[in-house]
């Protein structure tokens, strides 16, 4: 690689874009007690201080007040409202694997149908983005569905599900 003179100046390169993902649901506050935000207050200066130090988008999570990921479309609806008051210029992405949870008391998640997955839709103010994580590792549908999903396939099994899955994961 040959470099010319001024060719590290910003002006000269390329543009640059900077993802950052400051929520990761994987952690919890007690393992990074000083970087895992909580509250809504200190999730919104997250998101202002990774525009600060670069980041023009910003992958974002939601935590509840105990520090548990939330699953309430409340409660990402705030927080996108929230960073995008602090920091207008910031692209929102959230994952679009997220399964909502109705917002009764005791009600939890589940894996979302095609259908309910348009809940995405209702987020107000929208994300510029939605990222969609499909059969990785960290996230295996095989896992999640549902017995009406799978009834009548070659899943509705434990010995199908492992077929499928080895099919999936083979090398």
């Amino acid at each position: 690689m040959n470099f010319l003179d001024g060719h590290l100046y910003p002006e000269n390169q390329q543009p640059l874009i900077i993802t950052a993902a400051p929520y990761g649901p994987e952690w919890i506050p007690s393992d990074f007690p000083e970087d895992i935000p909580v509250s809504m207050k200190a999730q919104i200066q997250k998101a202002v201080d990774c525009y600060n130090a670069g980041a023009s988008v910003l992958h974002l999570h939601v935590r509840e007040e105990d520090g548990k990921g939330s699953k309430r479309l409340s409660r990402f609806n705030e927080l996108i409202a929230g960073v995008r008051k602090a920091v207008p210029e910031m692209v929102i992405q959230i994952g679009g694997s997220i399964s909502f949870a109705p917002e009764s008391e005791g009600a939890v998640a589940k894996w979302l149908s095609d259908d309910t997955r348009h809940m995405l839709a209702e987020l107000e103010p929208k994300p510029d983005q939605v990222t969609v994580t499909v059969n990785t590792t960290q996230m295996n549908v095989i896992e999640h569905m549902e017995e009406a999903d799978i009834a009548g396939t070659s899943m509705a099994t434990p010995a199908g599900r492992r077929v499928k899955r080895a099919e999936i994961f083979a090398p």
